[in-house]
């Protein structure tokens, strides 16, 4: 298979993942608010569903965060298509890191697994950059 498209799959999924994310906030938004001008404000919709919904809506907001880095990082890569294999399993490793935290802020929320996640996400991005970095030069 070729290596950029084994690269940007990790993309691809996480991308589908942050759609499934947004389906279940739809859901949520659609069942519970009665007016949906009620959703005019951000501050409105605070307390209008049950926590899985506020959740779910902070885990979206999330997935257009820390994974835009992500996203800038590999595909930078791909398009000069000059990197070490094992990126590709780092990329994986990001997606499986995130969709962890979506699933922990989703459900239980507790804090500080959501912490651990984010930051083992940041060291993934950050060796996927400055590897790459020695990789060119």
């Amino acid at each position: 298979m070729n290596n950029q498209f084994e690269l940007l799959t990790p993309v691809f999924v996480l991308i589908l993942w942050t759609f499934i994310i947004f389906l279940i906030m739809a859901y949520g938004r659609v069942r519970f608010l009665r007016n949906p001008q009620d959703a005019a404000h951000t501050k409105n919709v605070k307390s209008v569903g049950p926590d899985w919904l506020e959740r779910t809506v902070d885990n979206y907001n999330h997935l257009f965060e820390q994974p835009v880095a992500f996203y800038a990082v590999t595909l930078s890569i791909a398009i000069i298509n000059n990197f070490d294999p094992m990126l590709i399993q780092f990329a994986w490793a990001f997606v499986f890191t995130r969709i962890m935290h979506s699933m922990v802020q989703v459900t239980f929320n507790l804090v500080v697994i959501r912490f651990i996640l984010f930051v083992i996400g940041w060291f993934i991005i950050a060796y996927i950059a400055f590897s790459h970095l020695f990789i060119i030069y």
